[in-house]
């Protein structure tokens, strides 16, 4: 009656301590114990049929079952350790869970029934390659060269295992581009680069097709323009080459003299003259007039260019500075010596050598020459310019410079000359 009543309360799913009193007058009981031999007792015990017993645990796939029999893939309970799956006897090579209580899927080396046509495992199964087998998503993968077309691995099949006759050996048409040399192509790269020997358009790259040879062109614009930044050559422009990059040299004589009327950055010099005829101010008309007259000496004298150039020469509010090209070349005479390196040099306040002669050669040596410019190239702001080059009065005055001097008195003597005299120009050359 006792043991009856303590098997009662100890059964283990029931998870109920024993009481110690219990417990007491089950150590002073002579008869067998009743607990022994019950599955969920924690004692694993083989004599009675037992494969383990983790007592309260058994049954929650903890790897031993209710009734104490190790857990296997096949016994109907998904071990989430081990399982993604057990349906028991529905397992199968065919099922949706495989022999080994997996989950089935393409390249598992189970073909599942009505989903996959072929399935020889992840190692055996491939990508299309011409011959028969087992595709990576578990289709029957046709044989290239049976002359049967079988979509649609294969849109075309002419009966051999060759390329170059218009249908290639994985039966597909043959395409530029495909990497296989077919009739009517040059070539065949099988890539997408317009970059190396062979275009995507299956011809040979040249020089002149207007793209890059990558290690073999340095440049290709696609035209016969030796004047642009690209030579015919497919070789970039530079300077020194010999040829006159248009918007870019202003001259190329092909060599790495400086000093030879086109320097070493392709940069041209650019002429200065004074004139020979001693004007007076209402005859220059303000600065275009004085334009003008730089224009006129420079057609008598036969230059090509006459109308490029203009008088250094100022108002109250124009000046060298504001109306001329500052070259960065040399500006030098017509007898070659050099007035200045370039436009900042022209402008420091001293010259290399002084303005005091015609676009001839003649010397016209300490003559004045109206100016009302500052050796900066700006403007004096003031009135001294004989009312902007229109009055001949005498009472007005306007600013001069000195031919042939080299510092600051080239521009400005201090001294302004009385408006009812005549005096030179200076003529610059310009862009």
């Amino acid at each position: 009656m006792l043991a009856d009543l303590l098997m009662t309360a100890y059964h283990p799913r029931m998870r109920v301590l024993v009481p110690a009193m219990a417990m007491l007058l089950i150590g002073s009981c002579t008869e067998p114990n009743p607990f022994r031999g019950i599955c969920g007792n924690g004692v694993e015990e083989p004599d009675f049929d037992e494969q383990c017993d983790l007592g309260a645990e058994n049954g929650d796939s903890a790897g031993c079952s209710d009734e104490c029999q190790i857990e296997a893939c096949g016994d109907g309970v998904t071990q989430n350790a081990t399982e993604e799956c057990d349906l028991g006897d529905g397992n199968g090579s065919g099922a949706i869970c495989t022999p080994d209580c997996k989950l089935a899927r393409c390249g598992d080396g189970f073909r599942q029934d009505d989903a996959e046509e072929c399935d020889l495992g992840d190692v055996v199964n491939k990508a299309y390659d011409g011959l028969p087998g087992c595709s990576t998503e578990c289709k029957i993968l046709p044989e290239c060269g049976d002359g049967i077309i079988e979509a649609p691995y294969e849109n075309c099949d002419d009966g051999n295992y060759k390329d170059g006759d218009g249908c290639n050996h994985l039966c597909q048409k043959a395409v530029c581009g495909d990497g296989v040399l077919d009739e009517g192509e040059k070539c065949d790269d099988g890539d997408k680069s317009d970059n190396n020997a062979c275009l995507n358009d299956c011809t040979i790259a040249t020089c002149g097709d207007g793209h890059v040879h990558e290690g073999v062109e340095e440049c290709d614009d696609g035209n016969k323009d030796n004047n642009d930044a690209c030579l015919t050559a497919c070789i970039a422009a530079k300077c020194g080459d010999g040829l006159l990059q248009e918007g870019v040299e202003e001259c190329d004589d092909g060599n790495d003299i400086p000093d030879d009327g086109c320097d070493n950055a392709c940069v041209r010099d650019r002429l200065v003259f004074i004139t020979d005829d001693y004007i007076g101010p209402k005859f220059i008309t303000d600065l275009p007039g004085a334009d003008i007259e730089c224009h006129q000496a420079a057609l008598a004298y036969g230059h090509p260019n006459p109308t490029n150039f203009k008088a250094w020469l100022s108002n109250s509010v124009n000046s060298p500075s504001t109306r001329f090209f500052k070259s960065p070349g040399r500006y030098v005479l017509s007898t070659g010596q050099v007035v200045a390196a370039n436009w900042d040099d022209l402008t420091d306040g001293t010259l290399q050598s002084g303005i005091d002669r015609t676009l001839d050669g003649t010397l016209l040596y300490e003559q004045p020459v109206w100016s009302a410019t500052q050796p900066n190239g700006e403007a004096w702001g003031d009135d001294l310019h004989c009312m902007a080059w229109t009055s001949s009065k005498l009472e007005l005055e306007g600013r001069v410079g000195v031919s042939g001097f080299t510092d600051a008195v080239w521009t400005e003597t201090g001294t302004p000359l009385s408006c009812g005299l005549s005096a030179l120009l200076y003529c610059f050359e310009q862009n």
